[in-house]
C-alpha cells in the first residue's frame, strides 16, 4: 500500500545516470592516433573527450556530449560498423567509478594554524626586509665612489 503512494528511487544506476563514455576494447594498436579515433567517433555526434591513456596498458575512452549520441555510437560499435586503420573497433560502456562528494570547506578555527606565508608576512611586519641583497642593489656604486674620494 505504501509503495503505491510514494515513489522510491530506483537502485538501478543505469536509470539514474546517463551513460556518455565508451571504452574501446578492441581494434586499436599502440600506433592508433587519438585524433583519428576522435574523428571516427565524431560521425555520431559531438565528442567532448577522447583519452588514449597509457598505450599498451589502458583502453581508449571516448566521451560524448549526450547519452543519446553515445547510444548511437555504442550501437554502431556493437554492429561492427566503425573501422579505423583497417580494423573494426569494438567497445563497451565505460564503467563509472562514481566520485565521492566533495568535502565542505572548513573555516580556519585556530590562530595557531600558521602557513608559511603567514609566518613570512609576520617577519616582514617587524621591520626586516625579505632580502638584504635587494637593498644593496638599490645603491649606486658610482655614488659610493664619489663619497669616498
Amino acid at each position: 500500500v505504501i509503495s503505491s503512494i510514494f515513489a522510491f528511487p530506483s537502485n538501478n544506476v543505469d536509470e539514474v545516470m546517463e551513460k556518455v563514455a565508451i571504452e574501446i576494447t578492441g581494434g586499436t594498436t599502440d600506433r592508433t592516433s587519438r585524433l583519428n579515433l576522435k574523428k571516427a567517433m565524431e560521425r555520431f555526434g559531438e565528442v567532448v573527450g577522447c583519452h588514449m591513456g597509457q598505450r599498451g596498458v589502458d583502453k581508449p575512452v571516448v566521451r560524448y556530449a549526450s547519452g543519446e549520441v553515445a547510444q548511437g555510437a555504442y550501437q554502431a560499435l556493437r554492429k561492427g560498423e566503425i573501422v579505423l586503420d583497417g580494423m573494426i573497433l569494438e567497445g563497451d560502456w565505460k564503467p563509472d567509478r562514481g566520485r565521492p562528494p566533495p568535502e565542505p570547506m572548513k573555516p580556519r578555527e585556530n590562530v595557531m594554524e600558521m602557513t608559511s606565508r603567514d609566518f613570512l608576512t609576520g617577519m616582514r611586519a617587524r621591520g626586516r626586509s625579505r632580502s638584504r641583497s635587494r637593498d644593496r642593489r638599490r645603491r649606486s656604486r658610482s655614488r659610493d665612489r664619489r663619497r669616498r674620494s
